[in-house]
């Protein structure tokens, strides 16, 4: 990966009004002028921080990956936090960023069909999550009977996903997440 251009600030300003965009439009509807007018930047100054579309794109794509996966892990690892509590704000972290936005369907379908951009950026970052939730699990002390960590974690991460496009807001998505823990979780 090459080394970034320019000003760190600008380009996460640079960046997050990408990221509205591509969410808005879509990877082939979005170009550098609609991205260079919503972070208010020349379309040279944009042509300075990426050198095109899909260097713009992925890494953009890439910041909100690692941030999300950022905030799993600082969710799995906060002391004194129950397991229940870690794993709810783990999946809110991962899957409930956008969840009651308009970048919420959006942002879906850049990352499960902007495949041929991003390699296997996307299967990274699920397999790096779904893992940290593994590890959470395991390590917990908590038994869990006859049902593997990976299992109990591959079941949480299905019933967010499914509920991240059935929910009007986060604070009920989040309602849901805790249900689903509770019952998964439960002796």
């Amino acid at each position: 990966m090459s080394t970034p251009r320019g000003d760190t600030q600008r380009r996460e300003q640079v960046l997050a009004a990408a990221l509205t965009v591509f969410a808005t439009f879509g990877y082939r509807k979005t170009s550098m002028d609609a991205v260079a007018r919503a972070a208010d930047i020349s379309r040279p100054g944009l042509y300075f921080l990426f050198a095109n579309k899909g260097e713009l794109f992925r890494a953009t794509m890439q910041q909100e990956l690692d941030k999300a996966l950022d905030d799993v892990r600082a969710a799995l690892t906060a002391p004194d936090v129950g397991l229940d509590a870690r794993l709810v704000a783990a999946l809110d972290a991962h899957l409930g960023r956008y969840v009651g936005t308009h970048l919420n369907e959006g942002v879906d379908d850049l990352l499960e069909h902007g495949t041929a951009q991003l390699d296997s950026m996307y299967d990274d970052y699920r397999a790096a999550f779904h893992d940290a939730l593994v590890e959470a699990i395991a390590t917990s002390g908590r038994p869990a009977g006859n049902v593997a960590s990976r299992q109990i974690a591959e079941v949480l991460a299905a019933a967010g996903e499914g509920w991240k496009h059935r929910v009007a807001d986060r604070s009920e998505f989040v309602n849901k997440l805790t249900l689903a823990v509770d019952v998964v979780l439960r002796p």
